[in-house]
């Protein structure tokens, strides 16, 4: 569970201008690097996890930032690293759907094969309270020496901003976007549905996050507690 809160808080930091003249929110600035923590429903600490740009690249038609991610154990040891890359294209900031994936689950998929299908989700210049925002998934096939060995998926939907709002997290207090969504995460045979609450902020990203199971119980939170 920690992880979906970790992979959801990795949108975040955006720059102030770009070529293709969209809103992004990921960091728009080689080098520039958040910390996020993730806490279950009894404010508990169970890890945190940090997000570093390490190339913006201007592509034919679109900008790419490729961003490494890193997350931690309540011990401070790390569980892996992945690579995500983010796009803006014209006014549209594309997410990355493989973020929405257990990045150490797929570490364990090292040197095999992961076929990817994805619609990614995208986020307008212009927002406002009352907007749908685009749906999203992804599906990765892992297979090893020809054989298949499981297949993972997660669909974003129903994807609404909520409210306009003013939210305090440990980096500050931010005028944010309340955005909601429904989260179906499938493993092999194993379903969860999850309804998730982010508070976006307009030139920095994803400033905390609320998971809630499918009876509306909060089950964990992350916030985002520093900027670099």
């Amino acid at each position: 569970m920690k992880k979906i809160f970790v992979l959801l808080s990795i949108v975040l930091l955006a720059g102030a201008s770009f070529a293709q003249n969209c809103e992004a929110y990921i960091p728009w600035q080689v080098g520039k690097k958040i910390t996020t923590e993730d806490y279950d429903a009894k404010d508990k600490l169970n890890g945190s996890s940090t997000s570093q740009v390490i190339a913006i690249n201007e592509l034919v038609d679109k900008t790419e930032v490729v961003v490494e991610t890193e997350s931690f154990d309540k011990k401070g040891e790390s569980q892996g690293k992945a690579q995500l890359s983010y796009y803006c294209t014209g006014e549209v900031f594309q997410v990355d759907m493989k973020s929405m994936l257990n990045q150490q689950q797929m570490a364990g998929y090292e040197g095999m094969t992961i076929e990817y299908t994805m619609e990614n989700m995208s986020y307008p210049k212009a927002m406002a309270a009352g907007m749908s925002l685009k749906d999203g998934f992804v599906e990765a096939v892992i297979s090893n020496e020809g054989m298949k060995l499981m297949t993972m998926r997660v669909d974003v939907t129903n994807i609404k901003i909520e409210a306009v709002e003013s939210v305090t997290v440990p980096a500050g207090t931010y005028t944010a976007y309340k955005i909601s969504s429904e989260i179906v995460t499938k493993t092999g045979f194993v379903t969860i549905n999850m309804k998730s609450v982010q508070w976006m902020v307009a030139g920095i990203g994803a400033v905390r996050t609320e998971s809630y199971n499918k009876k509306g119980t909060l089950m964990g939170y992350s916030v985002m507690s520093k900027i670099e």
